[in-house]
């Protein structure tokens, strides 16, 4: 156990207490900051009025590790009020009470992403915290990779859930519909797609044209390695032929998705809903040209991500 904490940098010490620390500073282990919330979607009122707070609980080179407080307050608390509350536990939905803590990478970092922003002071980490904060450095089973998006959708969502769930489901519903209806439409244009579809067009197209800016998508060396891996990927599927076997085709695709294995990885796990579904589509539009659809089946299989 002499590694327990090995990778994180700034543990709690007098110097990170500073008196003079700043919301503009660049994050430290046990900065506790306060933010008003922001609606959890466009179908609730524009304006919270509530306040909740956060903790930095471990941070290294690349990356944050944070701890969302169960507290949420009319205006934004103080360091006793704030330590009269709990790290988070999330219930909503199909939540089962896990912690809500999380890695972000240091880059996405921006005190602008928040709403009304104030560090109110510091906190040294619980054993637990730094404990929880080693394991998402090691990528440990159940740890999470998010954007600082993260913070509001936990703390907002939890309180609407346990304060005001039926107008929240409701809320909920509407987006879902919405959703759905949005999704309906790409499919009806997708599957026209997929019926005219040659390796000429695709390979004439932008790749992840959407994943920009980082964040919320993924760091721009992380997004044009991938658009890389695609082209070329594309281009052996190419060269295999009109009439490409089906074991040809499968040893590609598979070693495509096992690079987005690794790279999501070594990146800190960027791969989120949003790329997930962009990568699962350019897979599927390459078997189907590859005249292979049903190895999309297998894709859910090889993935990690």
């Amino acid at each position: 156990m002499r590694s327990l904490f090995g990778n994180l940098r700034n543990i709690f010490s007098p110097a990170a207490a500073a008196p003079k620390a700043d919301v503009g500073d660049p994050p430290a282990v046990g900065y506790v900051y306060s933010l008003l919330t922001s609606p959890f979607s466009e179908f609730a009122a524009s304006e919270t009025g509530r306040y909740a707070a956060f903790k930095i609980i471990g941070a290294n080179a690349d990356k944050l590790v944070v701890a969302v407080y169960d507290g949420i307050w009319p205006s934004p608390p103080s360091l006793a009020e704030f330590r009269k509350a709990k790290v988070l536990r999330e219930h909503r939905f199909a939540h089962t009470g896990r912690e809500a803590i999380f890695g972000t990478l240091l880059q996405w970092w921006s005190v602008d992403d928040f709403k009304e922003l104030r560090l109110i002071g510091v906190d040294q980490p619980s054993r637990h915290e730094l404990m929880e904060a080693e394991k998402n450095f090691a990528h440990a089973v159940g740890s999470r990779t998010a954007s600082t998006r993260f913070i509001n959708y936990a703390a907002e969502g939890e309180w609407r859930w346990a304060n005001d769930r039926t107008a929240f489901e409701d809320e909920m519903r509407q987006k879902k519909e919405k959703e759905d209806a949005v999704r309906k439409a790409a499919e009806e244009r997708y599957k026209n797609r997929l019926s005219k579809l040659t390796w000429q067009q695709l390979l004439s197209e932008p790749v992840f044209e959407r994943w920009s800016p980082s964040p919320p998508f993924p760091p721009e060396k992380f997004a044009a390695a991938a658009r890389e891996k695609i082209r070329s990927t594309c281009h052996e599927l190419q060269e295999l032929g009109p009439k490409p076997r089906k074991a040809d085709v499968r040893r590609i695709l598979k070693d495509c998705v096992l690079w987005f294995n690794r790279a999501d990885d070594e990146a800190g796990g960027v791969i989120e809903t949003e790329e997930r579904e962009d990568i699962c589509a350019i897979l599927e539009e390459m078997a189907f040209v590859a005249k292979q659809k049903s190895l999309v089946e297998e894709v859910d299989m090889w993935r990690d991500w």
